[in-house]
């Protein structure tokens, strides 16, 4: 079964990408992704099918409970959510072709604090245009029987996402440009590395404590480098081709592309061959979470409708630190219960608009909302991806970025006072 869920998923990115580059239908990639889910499920490993137990019992739960009170829910919001996930693990998956070619796996990772500033502004800089890839380029490179350890996991999940703070590649930004209008991205621009600083003084602190001598970082050498450069430019370069399609995408087409095109040509056949029948079905925990985790949205969405978060905003007659930092904080304590931030800004800037708030204030709050809430919160896409792929328990996931998390607020609420004190 496990070859046939592969041909499955390939199929399904071809889908999905022509879905996306020609305007075909998405349900035929949303129908192939399930039903290789649906393989791919009963033979996940024991830990990962509790975890799916459990992910998709509080989906049907919310699901059920919102359809007795009277929300109805549409086939698109129930199987579509989350199909450029799987497209785009089906895309970076294809990278070990190049990273098992060039042997980076014999050579000797970085440590000690060389280590931590090497992986602090690898992961960063190179996360702020690869995006997501960048967990997958520098988890694979790190990990050890397929698992990472505390430390490194908090620096992927925490600054990757701290890159939405600032970065133009992030959908954060298009999101804050639209509920924000009139924000200016140059002045936000030196606010959101003070922001993504302050989330990596904050993980600094806790790499140290947790034993700096011993720590594991990813190398900045060329070798290493050639990859995670390459695929920046290539998204670049998709992204002037193409503006219009969504940086996900440009990722899962160009993944691929860079992927064969470095590759050794010896034994290709076989070695795409494999990628097909063993690498892609062993993404199944990927597959299965992320389908469901798409459930659970829709679900906690249907709750919303049954109640309204409009009532934590009557109160609120102007829009300065105190109100950005509530609706920061709000953001996060919803994003604890898998509510997606891009569901929370648009639940919350129409009520907001009416305060006639600074555009650039206003907008850096939803970025700031946004890197906090997917870096701190075990439910993210981020922080399920470092789930699913690495063995990470999702109870620690969360027991490990709750000191972050108030930590990074207090930051945010500080640099909110430092915008106002310079601009308003």
């Amino acid at each position: 079964m496990k070859p046939v869920a592969g041909v499955l998923l390939l199929g399904m990115w071809g889908c999905y990408l022509g879905y996306l580059f020609f305007g075909f239908s998405p349900w035929p990639a949303a129908t192939l992704a399930w039903c290789s889910a649906i393989l791919l499920g009963p033979r996940l490993d024991k830990a990962a099918r509790r975890q799916c137990a459990i992910l998709y019992s509080a989906a049907f739960l919310l699901l059920i409970f919102g359809w007795f009170n009277g929300v109805a829910f549409s086939a698109k919001e129930l199987f579509l959510p989350n199909i450029d996930m799987v497209a785009l693990f089906t895309g970076v998956s294809t990278l070990n072709l190049v990273t098992a070619a060039l042997g980076e796996k014999e050579e000797s990772n970085w440590t000690g604090w060389k280590g931590l500033f090497s992986s602090l502004l690898g992961v960063s800089f190179l996360g702020a245009v690869i995006n997501m890839s960048v967990l997958f380029v520098v988890g694979d490179k790190l990990a050890k029987n397929g698992t990472l350890e505390r430390r490194q996991i908090i620096i992927l999940n925490r600054i990757y996402c701290g890159a939405a703070y600032w970065s133009p590649f992030f959908i954060a930004m298009a999101v804050a440009l639209t509920y924000a209008p009139g924000m200016q991205f140059s002045r936000i621009l030196p606010f959101g590395l003070l922001a993504a600083f302050g989330a990596m003084l904050i993980t600094t602190w806790d790499v140290w404590r947790g034993g700096i001598h011993s720590f594991e970082g990813y190398p900045l050498r060329l070798q290493t480098l050639r990859l995670p450069v390459l695929l920046s430019l290539a998204v670049l370069a998709g992204k002037w081709i193409w503006p219009t399609v969504t940086i996900t995408g440009v990722i899962a087409l160009m993944a691929p592309l860079i992927s064969i095109a470095l590759m050794p040509k010896r034994d290709m056949t076989s070695a795409l061959k494999r990628q097909v029948t063993e690498r892609f079905p062993s993404m199944g925990s990927q597959v299965v979470l992320f389908l469901g985790a798409g459930l659970l949205a829709a679900g906690i969405h249907g709750l919303t409708q049954i109640w309204s978060p409009e009532g934590l905003f009557v109160y609120i007659r102007h829009y300065g630190v105190l109100e950005a930092s509530v609706v920061t904080l709000v953001i996060l304590l919803i994003a604890y219960l898998g509510v997606h931030p891009i569901i929370m800004t648009s639940s919350l800037a129409p009520l907001l608009w009416h305060l006639h708030p600074d555009p650039s204030l206003l907008g850096m709050t939803f970025l700031f909302s946004w890197g906090l809430a997917t870096g701190a919160t075990p439910l993210s896409g981020a922080n399920l991806a470092l789930i699913a792929c690495y063995r990470v328990k999702a109870w620690n996931m969360l027991i490990w970025n709750i000191g972050y998390a108030v930590k990074e607020w207090l930051w945010l609420t500080g640099l909110y006072a430092l915008y106002i004190w310079c601009y308003l």
